[in-house]
């Protein structure tokens, strides 16, 4: 990361796509009181943050005491595509796509198109703190419909790494962990030399096969279970009962995270209704991800910050009782960062409510970043103590919907978290 932090200092980012009720504009702000009524709605609604993703050229000087998050890779790479003869139609062409890259990751002229694209993004930059974002939901196909492979994430972070030595690149795996083409391509690789030239449809149901998005029946879990059902040419989500998907939730993270491991420094995923049906699905996606890459890679979640996953019939401040739920149950598990996606479709009262909870948040860092001592995780409770030799803390969430639990964060003390409530105090 390019700031000024000492190296070795411990961090916890909290960062944020999109900032409700801000625009980002390419114009030059003057002096005015506009420009200046401006700045200050940028430093009111950002105030808990520490990150902002911020586009090249969008870029204000009242912004640069922020880490910019630039992500322009998915873009990059599919306008690489797009100039290939036969890559831009058909309703199975991202198929033809990923394979095609496989063979592209040796090409000299790929390489070339990358570093001078790289080399561009880094002229453009204007902050001296910033990271990078790979291509969204890398393992999924970002905006593509079948993965793309580990090689190209690899090579996209090396050339970087060749231009800017001492870039961080975080990594966006999955926008759900439900299974994926790669996962497919995994399974069917371990019996076959290669992929097909062609999709390989024999291996779908006929009901996949009739379906008008007909890729989706390639979206597997590990051990083959679908993603989706099909009937009469629609797809819907297969639906599983929670220990299944707890089951293939994990396994499915771990193996990506595993082979997506030289795609970049920290990873994460999205999975914004996933984790408000089931907030457990924090912790779990963390210790699956850990266990994938090792404890000390850095996992950074991201989290529904505008209300895209919130049922209409549930207020803001109902929603982010969950939300802040999963937070805090990604923290226990040794989450190191949190970032929020923004529905810029909607207005910012979700997003109003969230900024006081992170502001809250904020003033906890210093107790986050202690070392953990111990951890007591058992089926909704999760719980960490947290200090030095000098005073500890807990934090503690209760990931149930209905029931009460106790815990008893130390001896002769008993206390009591209702469905969704979390906690961070001292323990004296």
């Amino acid at each position: 990361m390019k700031n000024k932090k000492k190296r070795g200092e411990r961090f916890f980012a909290i960062g944020t796509w999109h900032v409700p009720g801000y625009t980002f504009t390419k114009d030059h702000e003057a002096d005015s009181l506009s420009s200046i009524q401006h700045e200050t709605l940028f430093q009111e609604r950002t105030s808990p943050f520490n990150m902002v993703f911020v586009t090249p050229g969008h870029e204000k000087k009242y912004m640069s005491e922020k880490i910019h998050i630039m992500n322009p890779f998915s873009p990059i790479l599919h306008d690489y595509l797009d100039r290939v003869e036969g890559m831009t139609e058909g309703e199975d062409k991202d198929y033809y796509r990923s394979q095609f890259l496989k063979s592209e990751v040796n090409n000299p002229a790929f390489v070339q198109y990358l570093d001078s694209q790289i080399v561009m993004l880094l002229d453009k930059r204007t902050n001296d703190k910033y990271i990078f974002s790979h291509i969204d939901e890398i393992a999924l196909g970002g905006v593509s419909k079948w993965a793309v492979p580990p090689a190209v994430g690899s090579l996209i972070t090396q050339r970087l790494k060749e231009h800017d030595p001492d870039a961080l690149v975080f990594v966006d795996l999955l926008g759900h962990a439900k299974g994926s083409t790669y996962l497919f391509e995994k399974r069917y690789l371990e019996t076959n030399d290669k992929m097909p030239e062609i999709p390989p449809y024999n291996q779908l149901t006929k009901e996949a096969r009739e379906c008008k998005l007909p890729l989706l029946g390639f979206y597997q879990a590990y051990d083959g279970t679908p993603v989706y059902q099909f009937k009469e040419g629609n797809y819907a989500y297969y639906n599983h009962d929670f220990d299944s998907l707890k089951r293939i939730w994990y396994e499915n993270t771990k193996i990506l995270a595993e082979d997506y491991s030289g795609n970049g420094d920290v990873f994460g995923i999205n999975a914004f209704r996933d984790f408000y049906a089931y907030p457990i699905l924090a912790g779990v996606t963390v210790d699956a991800l850990k266990a994938g890459l090792g404890e000390k890679v850095p996992v950074w979640l991201y989290f529904d910050g505008n209300g895209y996953a919130k049922p209409g019939n549930v207020t803001p401040e109902e929603y982010l009782v969950n939300v802040k739920c999963q937070i805090y149950t990604a923290i226990i598990h040794g989450a190191t960062g949190i970032l929020f996606w923004n529905d810029w479709s909607k207005t910012p009262e979700v997003f109003d409510r969230l900024i006081p909870i992170m502001e809250e948040l904020k003033k906890q860092l210093e107790i986050i970043k202690l070392d953990t001592l111990e951890k007591d995780i058992d089926g909704d409770k999760h719980i960490a103590i947290k200090g030095n030799n000098r005073e500890k803390y807990i934090i503690a969430s209760n990931t149930s919907k209905t029931d009460t639990i106790t815990i008893e964060p130390q001896k002769g003390i008993t206390l009591k978290l209702a469905p969704l409530e979390t906690l961070m105090t001292s323990l004296k």
